[in-house]
């Protein structure tokens, strides 16, 4: 629930502020705005990604989570200041505020799932429901924000953003359950891992635990430490911050240790770096296609659409999350029962993204951009269910924090890179030249998949 109303606001609020940043840049510099903005966006997520891993591995995760949410909720009132004093500058700092803090609650949310329910069959549900009202909250938030952006103003549209920011603190406030096991785990042996037990485990597969009993044999006394000393003071020092990159380092070293866990992370980085062309350039298309759309109407309906880059860009997110939504139940379905297929199901996935993302990049209106948008997003519910169950099943809960922080800042500083040569390209060749050339990458990333899944296979024969 508490996903659901802050992701509403997010879209109710990326709407109006990405039209707004379209209408500041001015013609001809669009692209490298909207980069600029996707960048403050996202870098955050990079630079504390690996502060935010070590602290939910440390610290009460539902805790993070709520302050994480009162602080966003205050954040989110500065696209007021932004929107009265028609500043670019102001729209760049205030997003990148909102995402720093971002980095912690994404970091503790990711790593709470696994204490909430067991077993591979309820994390793939869960994942599942996580990847359907995120795509629903596209689909609700994107249309309300192109409507609210019009009729109420953006004034109104930002200050309901920050509005769900404390209703989603309300919300996590109430979860009762455990998010952290530091306690629960206390004491246990080898026969566990996170919690759950190897026979439960060896469930996903044999491929997929290959290797899994050599990274836990190497860390079982370094996450017994972080069991026994969750360290719930944590003060910015010197010597606060060694320890934390220290820790980061480890997580960083257990991911390297599982053969399945590296692939899975150098793929990831394949796809954030085509991705970030997509991300970078869905508002302009949206932008534009929308004008197009709108002067193909009427003389009294074009009256009615009194922004028309704002009814595009709403347009767009509106296929995207209607896409998400149809493409959950479908990620469960093909996931479901095939615990030692769920890497064939992602890398299949992934190939067909990156295919996506190429034909959308050839479309010539907007609805037929949308059509494109809906079949893509269905398809990357699947590789993206099939990706996180992945993960979580192979991480020790003593690690989660920093896999799920360290996987979050791999991808995004692939997207920030994307996004930064993207958003220039697209001023200067286009930005359906752009946007090919991302889906091609995301294509290449899912072929190696197969690759890099079939040398791991011959490795352990």
């Amino acid at each position: 629930m508490g996903q659901v109303v802050s992701e509403v606001g997010d879209w109710l609020n990326n709407i109006a502020v990405l039209a707004l940043v379209i209408q500041l840049a001015g013609e001809g510099s669009v692209g490298l705005a909207i980069a600029v903005y996707a960048i403050a966006r996202h870098l955050p997520l990079f630079l504390f990604g690996p502060v935010a891993g070590v602290i939910v591995d440390r610290v009460d995760r539902r805790r993070v989570m709520i302050a994480a949410d009162i602080l966003r909720a205050a954040l989110a009132l500065g696209f007021l200041i932004a929107n009265r004093y028609s500043s670019l500058a102001a729209i760049y700092v205030v997003g990148a505020a909102i995402f720093s803090v971002s980095a912690f609650f994404n970091a503790a949310k990711r790593a709470s799932i696994p204490n909430l329910v067991s077993g591979t069959e309820e994390l793939l549900g869960a994942n599942s429901l996580s990847a359907s009202t995120t795509a629903a909250t596209i689909a609700v938030g994107s249309a309300l924000g192109g409507i609210a952006s019009t009729v109420l103003g953006r004034d109104a549209v930002f200050v309901l953003n920050a509005l769900t920011f404390l209703a989603s603190a309300e919300m996590i406030r109430r979860i009762r359950a455990r998010t952290s096991r530091e306690r629960e785990t206390e004491g246990r042996g080898d026969g566990e891992t996170g919690g759950r037990k190897d026979g439960e485990m060896g469930r996903i597969g044999e491929w997929e635990t290959g290797g899994l009993l050599e990274a836990r044999s190497r860390f079982q006394h370094s996450s017994q430490r972080n069991r026994a000393s969750p360290s719930p003071r944590l003060s910015v020092s010197p010597s606060v911050l060694l320890r934390a990159a220290s820790d980061f380092r480890e997580g960083l070293r257990y991911v390297r240790r599982d053969r399945v866990l590296s692939a899975v992370f150098v793929v990831a980085a394949g796809w954030g770096l085509g991705n970030g062309a997509a991300r970078a350039l869905y508002s302009i298309f949206g932008a534009r296609l929308g004008e197009q759309a709108v002067e193909g109407l009427g003389a009294g309906l074009r009256s009615v659409v009194e922004r028309p880059t704002d009814f595009g860009i709403s347009a767009l997110f509106v296929a995207m999350g209607i896409g998400g939504v149809l493409g959950a139940p479908l990620a469960r379905r093909f996931n479901s029962g095939a615990a030692g297929g769920l890497g064939a199901r992602m890398g299949r996935s992934l190939t067909l993204d990156g295919c996506g993302l190429a034909l959308f990049s050839l479309m010539p209106n907007l609805w037929s951009a949308g059509l494109v948008l809906i079949a893509r997003e269905m398809n990357f519910a699947i590789w993206w269910t099939a990706q996180q169950t992945l993960v979580m099943k192979r991480t020790k809960d003593a690690f989660a924090g920093r896999v799920f922080a360290s996987y979050e800042t791999l991808t995004t500083l692939m997207m920030v890179g994307s996004m930064l040569v993207s958003g220039a390209a697209a001023d200067r060749v286009g930005i359906r030249a752009v946007a090919a050339g991302g889906g091609s990458v995301v294509i290449l990333s899912g072929l190696l998949w197969f690759i890099l899944r079939r040398r791991s296979e011959a490795m352990k024969e």
